[in-house]
């Protein structure tokens, strides 16, 4: 079986979404001055690749300890959607997939965008779904929703409503990589930590085939 890490490094500085903090990774002991070596994280809760629970944006949705460890783990298939800079990912980008979108599947977004992160435009530039394709993905009942986009839509309040509401509750994790290094098909696990409360976690994504 082949593991192919679908998650970006995390560096001391790396900025994160605009208003999130900062990435900060400190030396809190040495071996010489404690006898062992401990390091000092301090991260957003939506830092690099990682999970939006439903109470990132629903005030009464799940926290991230209270959403099913199924919901992270299983069969997953690739839609690759190329789009460049500001480029829509359209319904009918969706509907010439549709097979692959049915009741609780596993789907995850290949635009190409992970190609760009740590520059200036990834935060800014990113492709967009529509909000009617995220109208679409409810309708469709899908489990989860993966992407190489740091956030799925710059109408991002609206879609994010929409997916994590109660009647739909659609797992979203965002910024993923490596995309093209792996099959369409495999089986995806993105376990977020277990924070009780939490609106969401980082994750190491990975892929098994």
């Amino acid at each position: 079986m082949r593991f192919v890490d679908l998650s970006h490094p995390l560096a001391n500085g790396q900025p994160g979404f605009p208003t999130d903090p900062p990435l900060r990774i400190a030396v809190h002991g040495t071996i010489a001055t404690h006898g062992f070596n401990l390091s000092l994280i301090e991260i957003g809760s939506h830092h690099g690749t990682h999970v939006d629970a439903m109470r990132h944006f629903v005030e009464d949705g799940r926290s991230i300890d209270q959403m099913p460890l199924q919901w992270f783990v299983g069969p997953a298939r690739v839609l690759r959607i190329p789009k460049g800079p500001q480029e829509e990912i359209t319904v009918d980008d969706l509907r010439r997939l549709e097979r692959y979108l049915n009741p609780e599947a596993k789907i995850l977004l290949a635009t190409g965008w992970d190609k760009h992160f740590g520059t200036e435009t990834f935060f800014t530039d990113y492709p967009s779904i529509t909000l009617d394709a995220a109208r679409y993905l409810v309708e469709r009942r899908i489990r989860l929703l993966g992407m190489d986009l740091p956030t799925p839509s710059h109408q991002w309040l609206e879609f994010h409503r929409l997916l994590l509401a109660r009647e739909s509750e659609i797992v979203l994790v965002e910024s993923l990589a490596n995309l093209d290094a792996v099959p369409n098909e495999f089986t995806f696990m993105g376990l977020p930590l277990n924070i009780p409360g939490c609106d969401g976690s980082p994750v190491r994504a990975v892929a098994m085939f």
